[in-house]
């Protein structure tokens, strides 16, 4: 009996660990390191090339899908947004932007800089297809109680065309969609505070999910088509994905 309450005990200490993880950055790096086919490539050979438009929000056409990062902010799976411009500096990439958590819209300024490539040859789509891996940092003015850092790691596939990047994206469920995605946290200036960030394209739908955010999904007529419950939509998901939202000029007020 003493045994098994001991048993009982471990078990109940790891699922609140586990509960508890904030910064996922590393279990996402050993991830994208596992998928099928990958193998590490000189991400030397890119320093004459440039992420920027890759890596940027762009504002193409009304409710561009590639015109904001959505994603979850701290233990409820709050929705974020953010809109970000980068542009090359040498070996980094200088970041500008906003984010927006509720009616908060924040100034960001930071940086990314790429890590690591991985590389999969392959026959159909394009003949070679690349995962880079970036640091990320972003910064909130700092002017308000409350303001703190996002940092973590950034994941963009790409392919070349034309010896230029261009993002890769999937629509029909084939590895790799994880594209454009960020695993990290928010840290409050000089507290210990931390919260779990995470975004992409989109939230949820066909072939659609964040990483490490099972506990926000439930499904619509197959396993293959994600929704947010119900019991999330109070922070801030009541309109999707029906409608992705505030996908065209919120940032610019």
């Amino acid at each position: 009996m003493k045994n098994l309450i001991l048993i009982i005990l471990s078990f109940s200490i790891i699922n609140l660990i586990i509960a508890q993880e904030i910064d996922l950055s590393d279990k996402w790096i050993d991830s994208i390191d596992a998928t099928s086919g990958f193998k590490k490539f000189d991400n030397k050979r890119f320093d004459s090339l440039d992420f920027s438009k890759a890596l940027s929000n762009q504002l193409r056409f009304e409710n561009d899908p590639i015109s904001t990062y959505i994603g979850i902010f701290g233990p409820n799976n709050r929705r974020i947004d953010f809109h970000l411009d980068v542009s090359k500096n040498e070996s980094k990439y200088l970041v500008t932007g906003k984010s927006k958590l509720g009616e908060n819209v924040r100034e960001l300024k930071g940086e990314l800089k790429l890590k690591k490539v991985l590389l999969r040859k392959q026959d159909y789509i394009t003949d070679s297809l690349f995962i880079g891996l970036f640091e990320f940092e972003l910064n909130e003015p700092g002017d308000r109680d409350g303001d703190g850092v996002f940092s973590g790691i950034f994941t963009l596939v790409f392919y070349l065309e034309n010896n230029e990047i261009t993002f890769f994206k999937t629509s029909s469920g084939d590895e790799p969609n994880f594209t454009n995605t960020f695993v990290g946290k928010w840290k409050r200036n000089n507290s210990t505070v931390e919260r779990k960030v995470i975004f992409s394209f989109h939230a949820a739908g066909l072939y659609e999910g964040l990483p490490y955010c099972e506990e926000l999904y439930t499904f619509e007529e197959n396993d293959d088509y994600l929704i947010i419950k119900d019991e999330f939509k109070q922070f801030g998901w009541s309109n999707y994905p029906l409608i992705r939202g505030q996908k065209t000029d919120w940032w610019k007020k």
